[in-house]
């Protein structure tokens, strides 16, 4: 059984990969069962990269609540998985924050599973952040948003009053932080991947980097797009998708 410091927990925001629930902004220029394939593959990357955390306890929270034992093998075997709870997304994070917190974790990383970049690396800085006196960390997303929050302590005001669906939720998260005197600090931004927009991005990135691996992404960008692909195939009727910052966040 892997050792655990008691010091650190990640807390993986996610929902059941099922076909018209997940991801349904990518429809244009997806299917809904296409977006679903995608997010199992992040899903399961992200995972897999958290796994590769040492020394941290992990936990999957997931939605619907009856879902909760669906994922079960590798890499999901890892986590400890709880069902989300809460009427927002504010709610459900804040819930699983202080779910980690009361099982005896003194810094915790709450993540998303539609972000292909984010590294057990980048997790492990935003821990070493919190340990050096910030008492929350973000990593800024493109559209506006966090596809990271770290935090040294249970706070129930960083989760409330904010209007998720927005671009301006991390500039009011961080405007929060200051009115609380919470000392912040930012990593280096990263990609979501909730539009047309951002998978041709996602395409571009898996073109220029090696890490981290996401084999189940990376497979599911070369099935799509094809080995040299440029653009959306298949119909003309695919589309982008709608702008940025129009849709829902974390969670899944």
């Amino acid at each position: 059984m892997e050792k655990w410091s008691g010091k650190e927990a990640v807390v993986l925001m996610a929902k059941a990969p099922v076909a018209g629930r997940v991801k349904t902004r990518l429809c244009p220029p997806l299917d809904p069962r296409e977006s679903a394939r995608l997010y199992t593959c992040m899903l399961g990357d992200t995972a897999a990269e958290m796994s590769a955390l040492t020394g941290v306890r992990r936990y999957l929270f997931l939605d619907p609540p009856e879902s909760v034992h669906s994922l079960r093998p590798p890499p999901f075997s890892a986590f400890e998985s709880f069902p989300q709870r809460g009427r927002d997304l504010g709610d459900r994070m804040r819930d699983g924050a202080a779910t980690a917190f009361r099982r005896g974790a003194r810094r915790v990383v709450i993540v998303g599973a539609d972000c292909p970049s984010l590294s057990a690396g980048t997790v492990r800085r935003a821990f070493r952040e919190l340990s050096g006196g910030a008492s929350v960390v973000f990593g800024p997303s493109a559209d506006g948003g966090y596809y990271l929050i770290g935090l040294s302590s249970p706070d129930d005001r960083l989760f409330r009053g904010i209007r998720w669906s927005t671009a301006e939720v991390l500039r009011n998260a961080a405007a929060r932080c200051r009115i609380l005197s919470a000392p912040f600090s930012f990593l280096p931004p990263e990609r979501d991947v909730d539009s047309g927009e951002d998978l041709l991005a996602l395409r571009e990135w898996a073109k220029t980097h090696a890490r981290p691996a996401c084999p189940r992404t990376r497979g599911w960008i070369t099935g799509f797009f094809g080995p040299e692909g440029d653009g959306f195939p298949g119909s003309r009727g695919r589309t982008p998708g709608p702008p940025r910052g129009s849709g829902s966040r974390r969670g899944g």
